[in-house]
């Protein structure tokens, strides 16, 4: 099963306890100071129309 890799920037540190609460629903990594966070999650690989305007060979994304 493919995964992709979701990273959120925050603008305030989290917590360790935030941090400790946030990783038992997934498994999640911290840079030093807890305001990058990367989560690994399962997901299907893009088909159809919209696929296209994801790798960026869709001529008309704008107009679905």
């Amino acid at each position: 099963m493919p995964h992709h890799a979701l990273e959120s920037t925050l603008t305030r540190p989290l917590s360790a306890n935030a941090l400790r609460r946030a990783s038992r629903e997934l498994p999640i990594a911290a840079n030093h100071d807890a305001t990058r966070l990367i989560a690994l999650m399962p997901a299907k690989t893009p088909t159809g129309p919209s696929a296209d305007c994801a790798t960026g060979s869709g001529t008309s994304c704008l107009s679905t």
